[in-house]
Order: structure tokens, then sequence, then C-alpha cells
């Protein structure tokens, strides 16, 4: 029996942020945004990129059949709205009339070949693995989109706020597409220099909100002391999450410089290569986690503007468990666990950005982690060698941040033992058949709350085994000209907000 249930949730969400065709006459004001960014994006091939710069920047270029509004609820994107035909079987209504940047049509076709391209090796793709519980993509006509699935999957509209590519402009460009990207949303790319600029012009021919500046520029600017410097001297007008705790109170002394903060999703981990033969123990991981001071390095690195992490999930997220402890400042039971494993003293290497905030905190727990007998070599690399590494398994230690992390199915791909990478993200090299069957179940278990008890337990496991350590969640926070105004913090710190502003 076909069983339809039209979706309100898309409906209403449309109904409330879309501003009808008859109010979005004007266009973006004369002038530039010009903000200071900590790295340069790997790819703007949103079906490749992984780096917090890349996913942030992909989001202004690209839209997705749904979205994310501020509060991190699903809303429409290029899709209307959508019914669930089956458990198993969704229908989507596209929007008409929209353009690609490169001037090419919008067409239920681009869905097609955005979703199979990953899939089927076209382009490589970390986020293959989770698409490939899509059976069939048919486009029924040119504005309407038939996914069936393999069998049911909870995540599976989580995953349509990925970009969807023109597939026109992704066939004649290839591997360059990354670099010369085409897409739908709010900014269209007009240059690209690698580890320096990346400007963005606004799109009149948006469908939602139409950028109030005309141009974005993101300067690439990686050292702290120079971010700082540019924008109190007006060279840059913005800086979202790239302003020092220990400075930050001393660049608000500047009169035409305020701040907007809240609290954020992001979260920083300390990661560990499971495979060596130090880290592969349980008990010096367990040290590891024991010897670090959170509590000091949030208050003299971050001036208290971050909390401490137990969990990937921030506790703003409804699969977040409440229950779990923390890891507690504990430097003789690190020692204990150390003497626990035959191990008195550890000689480790910690690979970290060039960033100065981040060498200087790698440098603080190299610190901290001395104190208990674990020898640490911090060894900062440009970004684009670093995540190399980190990605291809060259390391002992190193830290990244997980940005934007809504859908608690992230535990598959960084836990799952099929998801080492290239094929998924476990970067540490993670195994345990209990979470392997935990996470799989939870996918496929459409019942929310049995779903939550699923990743309850996985998080339980992970506290333990600690194959990652998560850090803390930092607080999102925007220091900017006075100059600007309709500045605001999204929770997964999106470049999204910068539509919204306006400049004297």
């Amino acid at each position: 029996m076909k069983i339809t249930s039209t979706v309100n949730l898309c409906l209403l969400a449309l109904a409330i942020t879309l501003v009808p065709a008859c109010k979005r006459a004007h266009v973006a004001q004369n002038g530039v945004l010009n903000v200071a960014v900590q790295s340069s994006p790997a790819t703007l091939d949103p079906r490749a990129a992984t780096d917090a710069e890349g996913d942030k920047i992909c989001q202004l270029i690209f839209d997705g059949l749904l979205a994310r509004d501020d509060d991190m609820e699903l809303a429409p994107g290029l899709a209307e709205n959508y019914e669930q035909i089956s458990d198993t079987s969704y229908r989507f209504f596209l929007r008409r009339g929209v353009v690609f940047h490169s001037g090419s049509p919008f067409t239920a076709k681009d869905v097609v070949y955005t979703y199979g391209s990953m899939v089927d090796g076209t382009v490589a793709s970390p986020f293959k693995e989770p698409f490939s519980v899509i059976k069939e993509v048919v486009a029924e006509d040119d504005f309407t989109v038939r996914i069936d699935l393999k069998g049911p999957s909870a995540s599976f509209l989580s995953m349509l706020t990925k970009g969807i590519v023109s597939s026109v402009d992704a066939k004649r460009l290839g591997s360059r597409f990354g670099r010369q990207p085409a897409g739908t949303g709010p900014y269209s790319l007009s240059k690209f220099e690698a580890d320096k600029l990346l400007e963005l012009k606004a799109n009149g021919n948006y469908f939602g909100k139409i950028p109030k500046i005309e141009t974005l520029r993101l300067y690439v600017v990686s050292d702290d002391n120079i971010r700082v410097l540019k924008l109190i001297k007006g060279d840059v007008d913005l800086v979202q999450n790239g302003i020092p705790a220990l400075v930050l109170p001393k660049v608000l002394e500047n009169k035409n410089l305020e701040m907007e903060e809240g609290d954020g999703i992001v979260v920083t981990y300390l990661g560990m290569n499971l495979t060596d033969k130090i880290l592969k123990d349980k008990r010096v991981r367990q040290a590891i986690a024991y010897a670090i001071d959170r509590d000091e390095i949030i208050s003299h690195r971050f001036g208290g503007q971050a909390t401490k992490a137990n969990s990937i999930l921030s506790p703003m997220n409804w699969a977040y468990d409440g229950d779990l402890a923390q890891h507690e400042y504990d430097p003789e039971r690190a020692k204990a666990l150390l003497n626990e494993a035959g191990l008195k003293r550890v000689a480790l290497s910690y690979k970290t950005s060039t960033i100065k905030e981040r060498v200087d905190l790698a440098r603080m727990i190299a610190h901290q982690l001395s104190k208990v007998g674990i020898s640490v070599k911090v060894l900062p690399y440009e970004w684009g060698t670093f995540y190399r590494d980190v990605k291809t398994g060259n390391f002992q230690l190193y830290s990244l941040s997980w940005v934007g992390v809504t859908e608690p199915d992230i535990f598959f791909d960084i836990c799952h033992s099929s998801r080492f990478p290239p094929n998924g993200l476990n970067r540490d090299r993670y195994k345990n058949e209990e979470v392997d069957k935990l996470v799989s179940r939870a996918r496929v278990t459409m019942d929310k709350d049995a779903r939550k008890d699923l990743y309850g337990a996985v998080q339980k496991i992970l506290f333990d085994e600690l194959p990652f350590i998560p850090l803390w969640y930092e607080k999102n926070v925007v220091v900017y000209r006075k100059s600007l105004d309709g500045v605001s913090v999204r929770p997964d710190a999106s470049y999204l907000t910068f539509v919204d502003i306006s400049k004297e």
C-alpha cells in the first residue's frame, strides 16, 4: 500500500523564511565586506570539502535540497517541499527559475548527477558511503525528483543539506571544479588565490535572502597577530572565531570595534593514531586525557569563552548523552595508568597547523603532558601538508575541530571500522565491533527516542575507550567594525550570517 505523508516542516519554514519575489527587487548595495579567515579551503567542491573553511564557504556558494535554519532545524532549500511516499521513498518538488552562477538552469538532472557522482566514483568523495544508502534517484520531470533508498535511513534528510552542483559545469571542469565552482547560492566565486584571497559576488537572482553587500572578500591570514592588526587598522571589517581570547579585551578597547558572541557546537578534539604501538593501548589514551588541564586552558587561552567537552555532540544536540562524566584533570591517575601500561616515560609527536593560536594550544597541552612523563614534540605544518598527513594517518597526535555537527550519524563516519580514509572520516583508525553494531543500528532506527538510546551507548563506550579526546566547545565570537550592521552568529559558526550584514 502506498503511503503518502506531506511533511509540513518544510512548508512552514518556507512560509517563514522566504521573502516573496515582489519584495526581492532590491540588489546588493555597492561595497565590499572584508573578512579575515584563518586558512585556505582545500576545495570548494561540496562533494569533497571536509575542512572547516571549505565547508562554510561552500554553504555560501551552493544550496542543498534542504537547509539548516538559524535554530539548526531542517528547512527548504532547492526543494520547496517534499513528501514521504514510504519508509524508503521520498519525492521532492524543486524550485523553478533557479539558475546556477554559470548561467545554466537548475533542474532535476543536477540533483541526479550530484548524488550519483559521489557514489559512482566520478569524484573522490568522503561522503560516498553515506550516500550509498540511495538505491535510485529518478527525475520524474524537470522539477520533480524521487529518491528511493536501499532501506530505512534515519539520517537521510540531514544528508540533503549537501550542496547541489551544476552537472554541466562539473562535467566540463572535472577536477578543476573545486577551484571554479558553480552553485546556486547567495554568493558566486569570482577569485580564488590559494592561501591569499577568495572573492565572492552577491547573487542578485538568489531565491532567498540576497546579500546586502555586493562583494565579499575572504582574506587568508594565518598569523594571529597580523589578523588582529588588520582588524584594528581597518584593513578587514570582521573576524569570526579568529581573535585570540588573551588579546580580545585589549582589542575591544578600540572604540571602532564591537563584539557578538553565542554558544557554539564547534568541538575541538585531540586525535590519536590507534595503529601506533604506544597509542593503541587504551590506558595511554586515558592517561593523556587525565593529564590535560582543560580548566587551565579554557581560563588562560580562551578567557572562559569555551566549555569542557565530553562528546563530539554538543549539549545542544538532541542525541547528546547528558549523563556523561568528564575526564577531570588528575595527573596522579595519569601516572598510575602509564605505570599500569608498563610505561614510565612516553615520547610522542603532535602535529598541528601553523596558525599561532593552534600552535600555542598544542604547546600548552605538550607542557601539561610532560608533567606526567609524556614528552611531546609539537610539529606545526602549513594547512595543506598538515591536513594531508591527518587523512593519510601520518601522525601520532593531532588536533582539529568538528564544525556544524547537527546529525549524530557522524558517529558512523568517524567511528565505524569501514570508514578509514579515503572511504570516510575515521582518521584515528578506531575499531570496535560493539560500536560498529550500535552506529549501524542507529542509522536505520526511525524512532527518535530509541535512536537517542543507541547514541547514548556509543558515547559511553567512546568516553571509556577514547579513540579521540573531546577537549572543548568553543563559543562563537565575532569582532567587527561599528560601521557594520546586522552582524550575528549561529551555533554552527556558518558564514551564511554574512548575507544580512550591511555597511555604512
